[in-house]
């Protein structure tokens, strides 16, 4: 007899059925927990995956990995996974698999205070989203008055001068290439401005493609029937995330990516969606717009000290180079930006 309140679970070695695929998506409603995504954003067509139950039907966690050598890379990102869950996989994986000596979470919501192996965890990123009301009306009363008084003035400046000003949303199969193409290459140019290097490149954006035909949300605006505000989004259940958003440098004066954003809240809104997270990048616009940051942290565990002791060389590289990339930003952001300037 199975007690109702027991944890139970279930792996799925070199391969994922879509019935459990789909548990996984509608658990999580995250694109980068979805294996659409980890296809093709990571190449990996054959992950492994633990389900956890509570009882023999409760389902609670799809926790998606890969093992090599002896390490094993949780793929799950943007989630949530509470202490009790997550040392039940933790468990469950060091004996399925006795060479493992460590596993990695990435992007994870919870942080962690005690578990009973030795670990390592740091802030690695952060989600800022804005927790959307069931109204616009609600929403658009909570902005500051200069942030209403600024995108009123801005959208009926552009209905006024562009008569044929328009905003349009498109999704997954109806999501136009073009549109996209033209969204990241105004994203690009806004960067060389920035002297910053962007992270679109030609693979990614082909990538970005593809997964828009299942998840994908393009919110845009147009003006002589060309695109000059853009936001990319994926759609994953009530949640919607968002991977850019860029304008042309021609309307600067009209605040258009701005506008754009509003209008593409408004959207969501009206659509009914939960949650719109913008992300990572502690960009001002983000938390006018009303978004609330939530910390995502790296969080790794190891079978034994030995093994612990064993990882800080590697972990030592990769936190270095971190250090080493955002410093760069932040340079040519910050301070070479100074000095163009003057």
């Amino acid at each position: 007899m199975v007690l109702p309140d027991r944890l139970q679970h279930i792996f799925y070695e070199n391969g994922i059925p879509p019935e459990v695929g789909l548990k996984l998506e509608n658990i999580y409603q995250s694109p980068f927990s979805v294996t659409t995504y980890f296809e093709i954003f990571r190449g990996i067509r054959s992950p492994n995956a633990l389900v956890i139950t509570r009882g023999e039907s409760d389902l609670r966690h799809v926790i998606v990995f890969t093992v090599l050598d002896k390490e094993i890379t949780v793929l799950n990102e943007l989630v949530e996974i509470c202490q009790e869950y997550l040392q039940h996989f933790i468990d469950a994986v060091f004996n399925r698999y006795p060479a493992v000596t460590s596993v990695n979470f990435n992007c994870l919501k919870c942080r962690i205070t005690t578990i009973p192996y030795p670990w390592w965890l740091w802030k690695t990123s952060q989600d800022i989203a804005i927790l959307l009301p069931k109204t616009f009306d609600a929403y658009h009363a909570q902005l500051g008055r200069q942030t209403q008084k600024h995108i009123k003035y801005y959208i009926n400046r552009l209905q006024r001068e562009f008569g044929d000003f328009t905003f349009r949303v498109a999704t997954t199969n109806d999501t136009d290439p073009t549109v996209i193409a033209r969204i990241i290459d105004m994203n690009r140019l806004r960067m060389k401005s920035k002297n910053i290097r962007s992270g679109f490149d030609q693979v990614f954006e082909s990538r970005i493609m593809e997964f828009c035909r299942q998840y994908g949300l393009i919110c845009s605006v147009s003006i002589g029937g060309t695109t000059v505000a853009g936001a990319i989004c994926y759609e994953v259940g009530n949640q919607v995330y968002l991977e850019a958003i860029s304008h042309d440098p021609a309307y600067n004066k009209y605040n258009i990516g701005q506008v754009c954003l509003y209008l593409t809240v408004k959207h969501l809104i009206e659509k009914g969606r939960d949650s719109f997270h913008m992300l990572w990048g502690e960009n001002e616009y983000k938390y006018r717009f009303l978004g609330v940051k939530e910390e995502l942290y790296f969080f790794s565990v190891y079978r034994s000290n030995a093994s612990r002791l064993a990882s800080i060389p590697r972990l030592a590289k990769q936190v270095g180079s971190n250090i080493i990339k955002q410093f760069d930003y932040l340079t040519r952001k910050y301070i070479f930006q100074r000095f163009r300037s003057k």
